[in-house]
């Protein structure tokens, strides 16, 4: 009862000798609250446009974000986040003053109590505090009219998540002010805990994007998925910006219980002759400059090498940041410039271990490149060949639609048959030192792949390379039912399910609805699904979609309408919500398309060639024998293309069964396009005498190139002509 009774007067003392500190906490939470919320709400008037309905759902918005947690209002945080600084620094600044710590140990108070009085104080100040100001930011909302149901679980929730991080910073800064002896190293050591680990993981990870052509930046690893977290700073921008959620308030939680265990330990741990010394620990002195100085070489090696890209010049870096960092710290450590190069043996070390670790990186001396499992050791493989990012695999309505991509894919196949994959990854391996690659090299792709080994292990690696040579395994991997189901969440919808909601998007970009009913969609939906099944990689070089088909669940349907609803929008007025849901339809899908025309759609229709008037097409030279004559090339015919027009329907016919449309390439860009560039006319626009002198990028025309390798021999012939003619001019 005496102990709890002096915990309450050591408390009531402390917190009276911080009333300077509550009273501008309190003058800025009053300001940045209750008098922010008012000057809103008069900036939200009634005017001929905007009723009392709106103005008052305008201000209920207005005060659930201003007193929710979250990036919608920051500056309430900003302000705690300053009052963590401040008073972490002045409750304990008497550690710091050797004749106030003197004083305070020669009281009949144990440690223990005074650490925990002091803690105390720096919590429940601007608990009540905020608290305070809380509720008279709620008597405002309510005076004006902004009170409602949804205010008090977000308030609670902006109290509860701010504070919580509140607590987290004030505790960090506590922490450096037990391990350091003047205030200006705590200021220090609480920068060097708020940003370390996130620096070192993004340094870490940048010699990896830098040195190693197959580092693949979306794979977890312990840098991106644990080091960088090990930060205040991280875990509250991570809350703030996605929101607070069980895992991170435990987290977090539990992070100001392990720093609060470490500052206790250290405050009973720490001798009173540590006060105007810059660490209070000398055992850490050694172990933290070290930790600093080789990240600091590695950013200086960094810095030279990403401006000169050369061997010497990293080295240089290396040596400068390990020499200016090591003096620097030491200068701090010892507060005498004499000092500036002691203990050069330290510095030594944290040199060798700078060079280490870069030339590691810089020569893969592990072979991080080159590495391949063997077939044995995989229990299954995934790859991405990095040609549909388009496709959607879930629905976010924050703000309103998202794709997500990345590893997706990677984590959703599993294939058992390796082979095709570790061919195409010997082949990206092979291609890395790829100089001169032959002309012969046309599809060029950022390839992933994932190795899930039979220890559990998940390996990643990324090929930028030519898949010309590796078609046959492409086309192997790519025509897998199961491959081809997780890469296309549309193949595995019920036949049925899909027919529900499925549409038409035209080569103009308009979507259609099918007529017809149910069984006739349901034919569409099937026949699409086993023709996309039949698709090849080897087919998509060739061609190009002429139009798309909107294959979407349920569910995901329902959660883009439920916003249409709100917002009053008509189905499919914001298309692009549906975007990754639509799949793309080849000319080659011919039991598709006939099933679209039963149910009324004519799928290409404005680029039929019976539709067509004329067909223009234009291109740069030099052709035929002077193709590759480098003579020619900067020449007067290098700003104007050469253009031929045909009206032949038959010319027009063999044109457009190799035209590659390119409303649609964002949906196929594999395809192989030559430099014949085509500019279909509908009849209805053909009405210039000279069509060279009309303007044929608009009037209903659609533009596309042939396809690589099968251009009609009479535009090649043509083309020719023309070059052997303006060479004679």
């Amino acid at each position: 009862m005496t102990s709890r009774h002096l915990y309450f007067k050591l408390l009531k003392g402390d917190m009276k000798r911080k009333l300077w500190a509550a009273a501008l906490l309190g003058l800025s939470l009053f300001f940045a609250m209750p008098v922010a919320l008012a000057m809103a709400f008069s900036n939200i008037q009634m005017e001929e446009t905007i009723i009392w309905a709106e103005v008052l759902r305008q201000r209920r918005t207005w005060a659930i974000t201003m007193l929710g947690f979250g990036t919608g209002y920051p500056m309430t945080f900003v302000i705690l986040f300053v009052a963590a600084l401040v008073l972490g620094i002045s409750t304990f600044a008497y550690l710091h003053n050797k004749k106030q710590i003197d004083f305070y140990h020669s009281l009949p108070v144990k440690r223990e109590l005074w650490f925990l009085v002091h803690i105390s104080t720096g919590i429940f100040l601007p608990a009540v505090i905020y608290l305070l100001s809380l509720a008279m930011a709620l008597v405002v909302c309510g005076v004006s009219g902004a009170f409602t149901a949804a205010l008090i679980p977000a308030a609670a929730v902006g109290y509860l998540g701010n504070m919580l991080f509140y607590i987290l910073v004030y505790m960090t800064m506590v922490l450096a002010m037990m391990m350091t002896g003047t205030r200006l190293a705590a200021i220090l050591g609480s920068g060097v805990f708020f940003l370390y680990c996130p620096m070192v993981s993004g340094l870490v990870i940048a010699f990896y994007e830098m040195f190693f052509d197959t580092y693949y930046s979306n794979a977890p690893s312990v840098w991106s998925g644990v080091v960088i977290k090990i930060s205040p700073m991280f875990a509250l921008i991570t809350a703030m910006t996605d929101g607070l959620n069980l895992w991170r308030i435990a987290g977090s939680m539990g992070a100001i219980l392990v720093v609060g265990l470490l500052s206790f330990f250290f405050y009973l741990k720490r001798p009173s002759e540590a006060a105007g010394k810059t660490m209070a620990f000398r055992k850490s002195m050694g172990v933290i400059k070290v930790l600093l100085v080789v990240a600091f070489g590695m950013a200086g090696g960094m810095f030279f090498y990403s401006i000169r890209s050369s061997l010497p010049w990293m080295v240089f870096g290396v040596i400068v940041g390990v020499v200016i960092s090591h003096c620097v710290i030491e200068v701090i450590y010892h507060l005498d410039f004499k000092k500036l190069f002691c203990h050069e043996k330290t510095m030594a070390l944290c040199m060798t271990a700078s060079l280490a670790i870069s030339l590691t990186f810089y020569f893969d001396l592990f072979g991080y490149d080159d590495y391949l499992p063997e077939e044995g050791s995989v229990a299954y493989a995934s790859i991405d060949f990095g040609e549909d990012s388009w496709v959607s695999y879930n629905v976010i309505m924050k703000p309103s639609f998202s794709v997500l991509g990345g590893r997706r894919i990677l984590d959703l196949e599993q294939l058992s048959a390796t082979g095709a994959v570790l061919d195409i990854a010997q082949e990206g391996i092979r291609q890395l030192d790829l100089k001169n690659p032959s002309d012969e090299y046309k599809q060029w792709s950022n390839v992933v792949v994932c190795y899930t080994l039979k220890n559990g292990r998940r390996v990643y690696r990324r090929y930028n390379m030519f898949l010309d040579t590796v078609m046959a395994q492409a086309d192997e991997i790519y025509q897998n039912p199961e491959y081809k189901k997780a890469l296309y969440p549309g193949l595995a919808l019920d036949p049925e399910e899909a027919a529900g909601n499925i549409a038409y998007l035209n080569e103009m970009d308009q979507v259609e609805l099918l007529a017809g009913n149910q069984e006739g969609w349901k034919a569409v939906a099937e026949a699409y699904q086993q023709e996309l099944m039949e698709m090849t990689m080897t087919r998509r070089e060739q061609e190009s979609p002429i139009g798309e088909l909107l294959l979407i669940s349920d569910e995901f349907a329902s959660r883009i309408e439920e916003v249409n609803v709100e917002r009053e929008l008509r189905r499919y007025e914001r298309q692009y919500w549906y975007e990754g849901f639509f799949y793309p339809i080849y000319p080659s899908f011919t039991r598709t398309i006939a099933a679209l025309e039963d149910c009324g759609i004519t799928v290409g229709e404005s680029l039929r060639p019976e539709a067509l008037g004329a067909v223009q097409i234009s291109a740069y030279g030099p052709f035929g024998e002077d193709e590759d004559q480098e003579e020619f090339f900067g020449k007067e015919y290098d700003n104007e293309p050469f253009t031929i027009t045909y009206r032949d329907p038959e010319q027009i016919q063999a044109i457009m069964e190799n035209f590659s449309f390119s409303g649609h390439r964002d949906k196929n860009d594999m395809v192989l396009c030559s430099r014949y560039r085509v500019y279909p006319i509908a009849k209805e626009y053909d009405i210039a005498e000279n069509l060279e002198e009309r303007d044929y990028y608009s009037g209903g025309s659609s533009r596309g190139q042939l396809v690589y390798g099968k251009v009609p021999d009479f535009v090649i012939r043509d083309f020719e002509a023309m070059w052997e003619e303006w060479k004679k001019q």
